[in-house]
């Protein structure tokens, strides 16, 4: 008996500590949600990619988030709010990479969270914009980034 509250007691604890480090996407996916007047599409088992990561860390990802929406009215000024919204957050995400041409808009953000490094991605096109946040280890980053065809290799034929 006493076993099984202890491994009660650490799983909500773990939760109330994964609960806290996801607020920051779950606040932009609210704020995409609410500006928009949608939801995110639903993936089915998405939950098994983050164990799978936790597992196995390709290429130093640690953790996946992800939202996509679907069918949305951007009217032209989605990148901007998008941005302007990321900005207004002030938890430390500096912008990285945008680009921007006539059918689309990618904005990257990087962070960093004690001895990890945080990436946010949004993709926006025609009708659908995209939300990726990863959680990476900083020196398989550092390697991606000086040899991004080597990196890929590595991870392809683990």
């Amino acid at each position: 008996m006493k076993a099984a509250l202890v491994v009660i007691a650490s799983w909500m604890l773990a939760c109330a500590v994964l609960e806290g480090a996801e607020r920051e996407f779950d606040e932009i996916v609210r704020v995409v949600s609410n500006g928009f007047h949608t939801r995110p599409v639903h993936i089915p088992f998405f939950g098994l990619v983050n164990l799978a990561t936790s597992v196995a860390r390709p290429s130093g990802v640690k953790h996946v988030d992800l939202a996509v929406f679907e069918n949305l009215d951007l009217g032209g000024h989605a990148a901007g709010d998008i941005a302007e919204t990321i900005r207004s957050m002030d938890r430390g995400w500096l912008p990285f990479v945008r680009v921007h041409n006539h059918a689309e808009t990618v904005l990257v953000y990087m962070t960093q969270e004690r001895s990890d490094c945080k990436l946010l991605v949004v993709t926006i096109e025609s009708g659908e914009l995209t939300v990726v946040e990863l959680k990476l280890n900083p020196e398989a980053m550092q390697g991606w980034l000086r040899d991004p065809d080597a990196a890929a290799v590595r991870s392809v034929s683990r």
